[in-house]
């Protein structure tokens, strides 16, 4: 297995320079929204990078692996193929959002309707169609929640590796194979972050942030030991709650406003964690330190058994509840501070005086 990771992060490392070539000599740069925070032109098609690498060295590992049944991991590859095919086209031509979702409602398609879902929540097992429900919902929120957290230098891709390790040292505890595409994939995003990390040389594109949020929606669906089962859903919350939190804000604050769902702003948060002073490093490094804290209180849980396992993860949930609010209501202080310096800068400046 570490052959086939080392040849992933290799391909990762190896193409990220001929993609940047290849981006600026036909002007594929990312564009500037309302959420984007860089300047200049930046390259924007790095997943194609981080897909190739995986897809080569997971192949050829599979081809190896003679135990494994590969039509067993077709529908979950297939659906991502087709999500990131039709995200490269969007990100060269900017397909409309109900194009957009056509094609994801597809993918998800694909894999809920061959036998990949969440079967279990605690000691409850899922009926049939809730199951199916469940599982089509969760594959299409975290595809997009990934999608719209990809705003930062490094945070997409630092939030998808600690995730996906995570799934994969949980999945060598169970026993399962499926612990090597998730440190295969892991190999590929590490191969990338060599290029993203601030000032990045190159941004994954549509192609690469919706590409991972289906895969990190999709690995947890293959069957597994009997604590990672139990806990599996509140666990993937948990390891996910940085982009699920900050899209479920996200889709709350454009419903109040008003807005349409599909609508870029700067509320994000890192735009929020920006405006209280941190800088791009300084954000980036603190949304990664507790993502880090989470993946770990997550690998202890299993450690823990069903129940106690589930009160930390429990914990870690409202950790994260308590850290969106803190930083929601403390961003919205500094804004009305801002605003009151702004109106009144006379007196600003005679308190500075």
């Amino acid at each position: 297995m570490f052959l086939f990771i080392g040849l992933s992060v290799l391909l990762s490392v190896i193409s990220m320079p001929v993609i940047i070539l290849i981006c600026k000599k036909l002007s594929l740069y990312d564009y500037h929204d309302e959420r984007k925070i860089h300047s200049g032109d930046i390259p924007r098609l790095g997943g194609i990078g981080i897909v190739f690498a995986f897809l080569v060295s997971t192949i050829l590992y599979l081809i190896k692996e003679n135990s494994i049944n590969m039509l067993n991991h077709l529908p979950i590859l297939i659906g991502a193929a087709i999500i990131f095919i039709f995200a490269i086209v969007d990100d060269i031509l900017n397909l409309p959002a109900i194009v957009k979702l056509i094609v994801q409602l597809a993918a998800v398609g694909t894999v809920t309707f061959n036998g990949y879902t969440f079967t279990q929540i605690f000691a409850w097992h899922l009926p049939t169609p809730v199951s199916i429900i469940l599982t089509f919902g969760w594959i299409l929120g975290v595809t997009n929640a990934y999608n719209l957290i990809d705003g930062l230098d490094g945070l997409c891709g630092n939030l998808s590796i600690t995730t996906i390790l995570t799934l994969g040292v949980l999945y060598q505890l169970s026993g399962n194979n499926e612990s090597a595409l998730c440190f295969i994939l892991a190999g590929a995003i590490f191969g990338f972050l060599c290029f993203n990390w601030p000032p990045a040389k190159i941004f994954m594109g549509d192609n690469g942030s919706q590409f991972l949020g289906f895969m990190i929606a999709t690995l947890p669906l293959y069957n597994s030991g009997d604590v990672f089962e139990f806990n599996k859903f509140l666990i993937m919350i948990v390891i996910t709650s940085f982009a699920v939190f900050d899209t479920i804000a996200a889709i709350w604050r454009r419903i109040r406003d008003k807005k349409p769902i599909m609508t870029g702003d700067r509320s994000h948060l890192h735009h929020k964690l920006l405006n209280m002073g941190y800088t791009k490093q300084s954000a980036l490094y603190l949304i990664i330190f507790l993502q880090i804290l989470l993946c770990l209180s997550v690998i202890v849980s299993y450690f823990l058994g069903r129940m106690k396992g589930m009160a930390l993860l429990i914990e870690s949930f409202s950790f994260m509840v308590l850290f969106f609010s803190l930083i929601h209501y403390t961003n919205r202080r500094v804004t009305l501070k801002k605003a009151e310096e702004a109106q009144n800068p006379k007196k600003e400046d005679e308190t500075n005086d």
